[in-house]
């Protein structure tokens, strides 16, 4: 029973050091990543690695490269803010002028440098996936 009961306490202390560790003394940047608004990013003056920014495709903004159809620029704005940027990938199918979109990379000089570009799912397609009858 004494070898039990040592074992136990001795298997909690290491939990509890592991999450002590975890939260407190590991800070590790490139695990975490802060939602910022457009209008806290263009007062920044600073390079973040690791940004995330949601907000509107701005009309007319969205540049697609003719030589790499994968390259496209763009403007993402709230309210009167707006800041561009810069993605190297497949762009969703929803990607247009006005969709709400979600990029997350790196901000340098007013500049997303977006490694993740996603547009929010448009409600509408709800109510048609619950319509459909089984087979």
């Amino acid at each position: 029973m004494n070898k039990i009961y040592t074992s136990l306490i001795l298997v909690f202390a290491l939990i509890v050091m592991w999450t002590v560790y975890l939260t407190n003394i590991k800070n590790d940047d490139s695990l975490t990543v802060r939602y910022y608004t457009i209008e806290e990013l263009s007062t920044k003056q600073v390079s973040i690695p690791n940004v995330k920014v949601g907000g509107l495709i701005k009309p007319n903004s969205i540049n697609i490269n003719e030589k790499d159809q994968l390259e496209v620029s763009f403007y993402v704005y709230q309210g009167s803010d707006s800041l561009k940027v810069h993605y190297y990938g497949i762009r969703p199918d929803l990607f247009k002028d006005d969709a709400e979109v979600i990029v997350a990379g790196a901000f340098d000089d007013d500049l997303i440098v977006a490694t993740e570009l996603q547009t929010k799912c448009a409600s509408r397609y709800e109510g048609d996936l619950k319509n459909i009858e089984k087979i």
